[in-house]
């Protein structure tokens, strides 16, 4: 629910986000989904209608469908079939396939961010205790050990908030980092990008091309509508001011046509930056977002980032609010994310230094070495999008050991998706019947058939559910313990390696744990003391 500032406004927030972007908003999403009541603050008074972000992937439409987005999602974000590396001596050198689809979801599809923010700023009218507080700047806080201070303003008029957690959404110039006194550690390029937004093309694209040419590097990247981008590296001694003229963006635009039919959204120079923070969190206040990490555009992956952070991070707050967690499990926020957000960013300035190279030698050299990689095993990282990092984890909160063998899952990666078959002959995504908690998955046999009382007690205490997935051929084990789910697809039995099988799974889709019924109860025991803080 969107709302003017109201210094008497009577509500206590547990949690305060500064910034409404994309980001933020979702993260009060996730939070209202718990039942947690959130003032989302904002500087400006309504969305920005530029494009910025223009593209997802399926980790991200995962985490939208999380939220609640799935269907309206779909149906205005095209996919996008594939991504080419064009050299000007010999042609198309690399070829990234992302047509299909993967764990549900299309594996890259174009976005128009004002449409997504649209989107997730409607999906708040649904939580009377989340208000979004538009024209409203954070100027500073204080933290102490049961509460954070929070001093905004509004058109000259200061209030206070008193909040258990504060979430710096703010940006990549984020004014919660600089009071916090943390700092983007990293590098900026040397090099400035023109960016144009063009609309109403009646030509469509539905593929990403980077034109590698040493003479000027581009990036002509699909949008929804009939939009796409360009993005042009300025050469030496090219200015900024003298790139946005008009005069200049037809010249650049003319191996495309006359720009002038066209409907031009945005112009803007950018210069890309490569950091991140060496904090994204502690005690009570924690970044998400820019405001964490800043990547480059070549890997697409800048938006992601965020919303994987707001996944990770919404629901161990939750927990801990709702006094089923111990405070403890917030640090695992920093120890996952930060490395997997800095793997990004270095493949993005891999794939940058690929396309921007000003030197004609070395962009032979490199259309010479690509056309050799797909005569080796490597061709099939560059051709199903696999040199993207996997969102897994090597440490943080699960169990690192697995007890079982043949099994695909494994503790700290990502749970799969696929469609089920429900026990009313009606099929749904399998995130589709997971609500925001803690799960014990079996696969092949109820879990209440090998936890004991004590275990299913401790199970019960955490805000644990029992999910039950067999298969067609399976028999019912009692009337009483007919499957949840149907798996029709087969994915589940791969992916557990086996029947009478079992997944402590997150909120957020991480495998927490992976076992078999002998250990069961071991495993419970286990995850209820790192959950509680008494083994973190």
């Amino acid at each position: 629910m969107e709302n003017k500032f109201n210094q008497n406004n009577p509500q206590t927030p547990n949690v305060v986000i500064v910034g409404a972007g994309p980001v933020g908003v979702l993260t009060a999403n996730l939070l209202g989904l718990q039942g947690i009541p959130v003032i989302l603050i904002d500087r400006n008074p309504d969305i920005l209608e530029i494009p910025r972000a223009i593209s997802l992937d399926q980790d991200a439409l995962r985490i939208l469908q999380a939220a609640g987005f799935g269907e309206e999602i779909s149906k205005c974000m095209p996919s996008i079939s594939s991504i080419e590396m064009i050299s000007p001596f010999s042609g198309t050198f690399a070829k990234i396939n992302s047509a299909g689809s993967f764990d549900g979801h299309p594996r890259l599809v174009s976005i128009y961010q004002p449409e997504l923010e649209r989107i997730l700023r409607n999906g708040l009218k649904r939580f009377p205790h989340v208000c979004l507080w538009s024209e409203c700047t954070y100027s500073s806080h204080i933290e102490t050990d049961s509460k954070v201070i929070i001093n905004i303003s509004y058109n000259g008029a200061d209030c206070k908030v008193t909040t258990g957690y504060l979430l710096g959404c703010d940006g990549a110039h984020s004014q919660v980092r600089e009071k916090q006194g943390w700092s983007l550690k990293g590098s900026s390029y040397k090099e400035d990008w023109l960016i144009l937004d063009v609309a109403k093309i009646p030509k469509t694209l539905d593929k990403v091309e980077f034109i590698c040419d040493p003479k000027r590097p581009v990036a002509h990247v699909p949008g929804p509508h009939g939009s796409q981008r360009w993005e042009f590296l300025l050469r030496n001694g090219e200015r900024r001011e003298d790139m946005e003229k008009p005069s200049k963006v037809r010249e650049l635009m003319k191996p495309w046509g006359d720009v002038s039919s066209m409907e031009v959204q945005r112009i803007a120079v950018y210069r890309f930056q490569a950091k991140v923070v060496d904090c994204m969190g502690n005690g009570r206040v924690f970044l998400l977002g820019d405001a964490a990490h800043l990547t480059p555009p070549f890997a697409g992956q800048g938006l992601v980032s965020g919303l994987r952070d707001s996944f990770n991070l919404s629901w161990k707050i939750a927990a801990v609010l709702k006094k089923t967690a111990s405070s403890k499990i917030l640090s695992s926020y920093h120890i996952e994310r930060k490395p997997h957000a800095m793997k990004t960013i270095r493949l993005a300035v891999l794939l940058g230094s690929v396309i921007m190279t000003r030197s004609k030698l070395k962009a032979i050299f490199r259309d010479i070495v690509f056309k050799l990689l797909y005569y080796t095993p490597l061709k099939r990282y560059l051709l199903d999008l696999r040199i993207r990092p996997k969102n897994s984890f090597s440490n943080g909160l699960f169990l690192k050991k697995s007890t079982l063998s043949k099994s695909n899952l494994t503790p700290g990666s990502i749970f799969p998706q696929t469609p089920v078959k429900l026990n009313d002959g009606s099929w749904k995504l399998s995130d589709d019947i997971l609500e925001p908690a803690l799960y014990l998955v079996g696969f092949g046999k109820h879990p209440s058939f090998v936890l004991s009382s004590d275990s299913l007690s401790l199970w019960n205490q955490v805000g644990g559910k029992i999910l039950y997935i067999s298969t067609q051929q399976s028999a019912f084990e009692s009337e009483s313990m007919i499957p949840d789910a149907e798996d029709v697809t087969s994915t589940f039995f791969s992916a557990f390696g086996g029947m009478e099988r079992f997944a402590i799974v997150r909120p957020d889709r991480i495998v927490v744990s992976v076992f078999s019924s002998e250990n069961a109860n071991e495993a419970i025991l286990n995850f209820s003391k790192i959950y509680s803080g008494s083994k973190l």
